[in-house]
């Protein structure tokens, strides 16, 4: 699956003209979810895949919270996120793009709008 381009540039402004909202940095713990034990930590970093396994992308993180990410060749600052031990959340105008860690390098991300969804597997660097 490849994402609209269009969809990514609209996302894009959208970021760059949203309010701030800082959230809090996480401590490394482990964190128990039914009979799995979930290891949790600090998201600082950059983490890199593909959309629909083709689209490059990276999101940035510092501070606990997501400072930029990357498409198409180009970094665009992000207005807001929330970030949690186990997901990050970040998006504006209809476009949400959620961060799920699956391992302590590892995430799943999926973006959802009006106009498409998309995935990919993120890989901390």
């Amino acid at each position: 699956m490849r994402i609209n381009r269009g969809l990514i540039a609209v996302f894009a402004l959208a970021l760059a003209f949203a309010p701030g909202a800082a959230s809090a940095a996480y401590k490394t713990h482990h964190h128990y979810h039914g009979h799995h034990r979930v290891h949790s930590g600090s998201w600082d970093g950059r983490w890199s895949g593909a959309w629909g396994g083709n689209d490059p992308t990276a999101v940035n993180v510092r501070g606990g919270r997501v400072v930029s990410y990357e498409y198409g060749g180009a970094t665009n600052p992000v207005g807001w996120s929330r970030v949690t031990a186990r997901r990050i959340v970040y998006g504006e105008s209809g476009v949400v793009v959620t961060m799920t860690r699956t391992g302590a390098n590892t995430a799943r991300a999926t973006l959802k709008s009006s106009q498409g969804n998309g995935m990919a597997v993120l890989r901390r660097r």
